[in-house]
């Protein structure tokens, strides 16, 4: 796929060169920003952009001038002259029908492109409506202009932003006209206009709309006007009855007053101010006029040529940036809406198979015309033979053993005292089968050999199972006569002496403790307390050894000071100087 059906391409008329539109059209494009989306193309006037581009400061960016769209380049803005410009003499903010008769060659060319589909969209610059009027123009604006070029009766002029949408049922008409242009047909033409383009245009499966009451406060019920009642009212009920979600009619001030918009998708105004009022307070930097209902795109900015800033590089261009990527999301749109159309899928059941079973069902023939067959015959169960019961593990035989198997094919390495694994005697039933263990005990016994249960021995006389140690009860006497069990003492205590016969115990205190160097203690003298040393008296010093001693005389022969200045007096204090 060539650059060229990659991105679209996206005509931009020049407008009324004496307004604002070249300003904010060189602010939108300037830096080539927009070539990564679209291929954009200019049709108005080098020597007028260059006039633009030296008045705002911007001399390192280049127009590609060319001379028809064939020659466009994707990576550059392009530039058509559709006037002679040689005369043109650029005058912002004056009003003069020189601007004017250049707005519509460009307007015209850029149509001609735009219906021979040279072009993708078109995005159209404002124009003073007055200075543009003349023979090949009689219009009050661009919507009429397109709707007649492109032969369409059913178009809509559409505000839009990402907040908000408002259609309006008569355009450009004076006030005193409005009211003949509210009619049942009116409404509902235009009320299908917006159905199908935010279905088809913005992608918008299932719309909300609101529709605004002609009247204040929608008529008061008849007291201000019958139109809600004969006109608005009874279009709303034939779109809910087609299954549209078409709400009102709503008193426009309390509609916008209270935020009610925000829950619809759109909403259709019943003449142009009642619409645009509140939509360019809402969404003036990001407003968009958009023509609905025509086979081709076409975005306008919602604003008009504003001569009082013209040329004072002040106009900002949110609006007609926006009207670009709106022109270029419309486009986008359509296309996937065309795709889903031609590539329509059949609707088919969520479970498999069900196709193939329908088809089955058509071929067969009517029900009266089926052939029965009878069902078959069955024998009575008292008739039927008996299934044959399963075959138990004693019915399954053995194999047998060959008689010439040799002796090295038994284990014979077995411990003595064990016989062979050949010699084992053959393990018969469960009944028969001698005890594991001889002395298990009770449980090692057969059950056969236990008699009834009423003549076995108590479980409290048995005593514990498995006890080790312990004579027969029939050796252990009555219980009666047995020694009790507070007078024998814990089990497993050595033999002690009573209680009276023991030596008496002396205090805990008063024992002889083995003293630091291994002498017995006195327990008659009291245990002298530990002393502490007393932290505000000085340490004593320790001993000089003999060489430090000399060392300190001859320290003192030599400085001649005597022992005696050295020697602090007795009689002195500690804090108090020694008296001479």
């Amino acid at each position: 796929m060539s650059e060229q059906h990659q991105k679209p391409i996206i005509g931009i008329t020049l407008g009324d060169y004496n307004g604002i539109g070249p300003e904010v059209i060189l602010k939108a494009l300037h830096g080539n920003h927009l070539n990564k989306q679209i291929t954009p193309v200019i049709y108005g006037s080098m020597r007028v952009l260059n006039r633009y581009k030296h008045l705002f400061d911007m001399k390192d960016w280049q127009l590609h001038g060319i001379a028809s769209i064939g020659a466009v380049n994707h990576k550059l803005v392009n530039v058509i002259s559709c006037f002679d410009d040689s005369q043109t003499t650029v005058e912002p903010g004056k009003v003069t029908p020189e601007a004017g008769q250049a707005a519509f060659e460009c307007l015209q060319q850029a149509v001609t492109d735009l219906k021979e589909g040279k072009i993708a969209a078109l995005v159209t610059a404002p124009i003073n409506k007055h200075t543009i009027q003349s023979e090949s123009f009689k219009f009050p604006g661009h919507t009429e202009f397109l709707a007649e070029r492109f032969e369409s009766t059913e178009y809509l002029m559409f505000m839009v932003s990402e907040r908000l949408k408002i259609g309006v049922v008569t355009g450009h008409v004076p006030l005193g006209r409005v009211r003949s242009g509210i009619h049942q047909d009116a409404v509902s033409r235009k009320l299908t206009q917006i159905v199908k383009s935010l279905q088809e245009d913005f992608g918008v499966q299932k719309p909300r709309i609101a529709v605004l009451g002609l009247n204040p406060h929608a008529g008061e019920d008849g007291l201000l006007g019958n139109e809600e009642k004969e006109v608005i009212t009874p279009v709303i009920e034939q779109f809910r009855k087609k299954n549209h979600l078409v709400y009102g009619p709503f008193p426009a001030d309390g509609f916008f007053g209270a935020g009610s918009w925000r829950k619809f998708d759109a909403v259709l105004a019943m003449y142009h101010d009642q619409g645009l009022m509140p939509f360019k307070m809402l969404a003036f930097e990001d407003g968009v006029n958009f023509t609905a209902g025509l086979p081709a795109v076409r975005t306008s900015p919602d604003h008009g040529t504003a001569y009082d800033i013209a040329g004072k590089n002040i106009a900002d261009p949110g609006s007609m940036l926006q009207a670009i990527f709106t022109a270029l999301d419309v486009v986008r749109n359509r296309e996937e809406w065309e795709d889903l159309k031609a590539n329509r899928l059949e609707k088919t059941s969520d479970k498999p198979g069900r196709e193939d079973k329908q088809g089955r069902r058509d071929d067969r023939p009517p029900r009266e015309e089926r052939a029965r067959d009878p069902r078959p015959e069955r024998t009575p169960r008292e008739e039927r033979a008996p299934e044959p019961a399963e075959a138990s593990l004693e019915d399954i035989p053995l194999p047998e053993v060959p008689d010439d198997i040799p002796e090295t094919a038994f284990i014979t390495d077995l411990p003595e005292g064990d016989a062979p694994v050949a010699e084992q005697p053959e393990r018969g039933p469960k009944g028969d089968r001698p005890p594991r263990r001889d002395d298990r005990g009770p449980k090692g016994q057969q059950r056969e050999d236990r008699g009834p249960r009423e003549e076995r021995q108590p479980r409290e006389e048995r005593g514990p199972r498995n006890q080790q140690d312990r004579p027969p009860r029939e050796e252990r006497g009555p219980k009666d006569e047995r020694q009790p069990r507070e007078d024998r003492g814990p089990r497993n205590q050595q033999e002690r002496p009573p209680r009276e016969e023991r030596p008496p115990r002396e205090p805990r205190d008063q024992q002889e403790r083995p003293k630091e160097d291994g002498a017995p203690r006195d327990n008659n003298q009291p245990r002298r307390e530990k002393q502490r040393p007393n932290r505000n008296e000085p340490r004593p010093v320790p001993p000089l050894s003999p060489e430090l001693v000399d060392l300190r005389e001859a320290q003192r022969g030599l400085m001649g000071i005597s022992e005696e200045k050295t020697t602090e007096s007795p009689a002195s204090k500690p804090d108090e100087p020694a008296q001479e």
